[in-house]
């Protein structure tokens, strides 16, 4: 709860209803709230002072909206709230659950008119009930407010738009393979099998290996059935001869910079298509440099995604969707249906290849004028590797060799760097403690 959708800020946007959720409702804060009574937890005793001393009323507009609201549980409860008093500063900037197959990483839980968010999934409970099918998707936050975000409306349960638009891989920031997106139900699994939790440096890896490939569900060939729908190639559900999908993602410090290595390899050669998706405004997308500059803006800030590959990329920007979505469900009390607004959406597709690698530098910081922000570009050196700031990057994107990245802090007081290479172990230097991360299966509660 307090990782996902801190204090003020949008939902994540990794499950069914997301684009709804603007900040934290009254029912979240009144769980949040029992929770801090019953087990004595002072983080979520923070996480709801924190809220109510902008928003007194919050738990007052929830009420009988659910059961959840819990307005009855604090009408007979002795227990009260932790007595030491905690700030949410006080906790670590990153924080992996990969039980669930979710994650965020942070620079500023403690003020969130300043923080810089990713969030991302990877999970091993797949695509079916009110889950997406977004395995290994990100999505950047500036201030509470997306930048980078999952796309389309929830129009329905099982409707077109809602299958083909929105639940779909396709409106995700993830790949799909030869065109083809995650199969649905819990067949199309993703998880997250490495990760470390720093503050000078971060990192976790999400495999989706085992996401695409055609429904074959029962329980989602019904609903299929029963809504007439066709899990069909032309929609996007096929064999894909998919062998590796994992995406490593480093977060640098407090700094606003994110490195995303994608390991990609089929049984035959195939087409990879990176996607991103803007859902406030449209994208400005820039390839006359080595590597093709995505921009997308929110109210107060804006996310940079600096992407290299492993050759020449076919790039589309669109705001259109897949099925327009229409809504049919939910009229206002004078009996009119608003419509749905549309989305922008980018997609940088290869040419056929086994192997594949990209390779993006993600900046997600305040809104700033042309010169600072090009200060902020990446720059390549002349040893082949990448300069951003304090940080060096080597990353091998060919189609030939293993894949490796190197992730380090250039500053002469900042041990801080992570590498992998081979397929192995991924090494972590943090503050002078070496840390070798291998994977390691989660313990699900099922």
């Amino acid at each position: 709860v307090i990782y996902h959708q801190p204090p003020f800020s949008k939902s994540a946007g990794h499950g069914n209803s997301h684009e709804t959720k603007m900040k934290p409702n009254g029912t979240r804060v009144g769980y949040a709230d029992a929770l801090a009574r019953e087990c004595n937890n002072p983080w979520a005793a923070a996480y709801a002072r924190t809220i109510l001393e902008k928003e007194p009323d919050i738990m007052k507009k929830s009420f009988l909206g659910k059961a959840g609201d819990l307005t009855w549980y604090r009408c007979i409860t002795d227990k009260a709230l932790p007595k030491e008093e905690h700030s949410l500063a006080e906790l670590p900037m990153t924080k992996v659950f990969n039980e669930t197959g979710i994650a965020t990483m942070h620079t500023s839980l403690g003020d969130i008119e300043k923080n810089t968010m990713l969030s991302f999934r990877s999970s091993p409970y797949g695509s079916t009930s009110h889950a997406l099918a977004n395995q290994n998707a990100f999505n950047p936050f500036y201030g509470g407010k997306a930048i980078f975000y999952s796309s389309g409306h929830r129009t329905g349960f099982t409707d077109d738009h809602c299958m083909y638009s929105y639940r779909n891989t396709r409106a995700h920031n993830s790949i799909l393979v030869n065109g083809m997106t995650q199969t649905i139900g819990t067949e199309g699994y993703g998880w997250i099998p490495r990760w470390y939790e720093g503050e000078k440096i971060s990192y976790m890896v999400g495999d989706a290996s085992n996401a695409y490939g055609k429904v074959i569900s029962p329980l989602w060939l019904l609903r299929g059935e029963q809504s007439n729908l066709e899990f069909s190639p032309e929609n996007g559900w096929d064999d894909t001869g998919l062998k590796i999908f994992r995406r490593h993602i480093v977060t640098l410090g407090k700094s606003g910079y994110s490195f995303i290595y994608d390991e990609l390899e089929a049984e035959e050669p195939v087409t990879w298509s990176y996607l991103l998706h803007t859902v406030t405004n449209p994208m400005n997308v820039d390839k006359t440099r080595e590597y093709v500059h995505i921009r997308a803006t929110s109210k107060d800030g804006a996310s940079d995604a600096y992407l290299f590959s492993s050759g020449t990329l076919e790039t589309d920007t669109t705001s259109r969707f897949f099925v327009p979505a229409v809504n049919w469900l939910r009229a206002d009390e004078k009996g009119h249906f608003a419509p749905y607004p549309n989305h922008w959406h980018f997609t940088a597709t290869s040419d056929k290849q086994k192997v594949y690698r990209f390779a993006t530098i993600v900046y997600t910081h305040a809104k700033d004028n042309d010169a600072e922000n090009a200060q902020a570009a990446p720059r390549k050196l002349k040893d082949g590797s990448i300069q951003i700031g304090n940080w060096n990057i080597k990353a091998n994107i060919s189609t030939a060799g293993k894949p490796s990245f190197e992730v380090r802090n250039t500053r002469k007081d900042c041990d801080a760097s992570v590498s992998y290479k081979d397929y192995g172990a991924t090494v972590i230097h943090d503050n002078g403690k070496k840390t070798e991360l291998k994977d390691e299966v989660p313990e699900l509660e099922i």
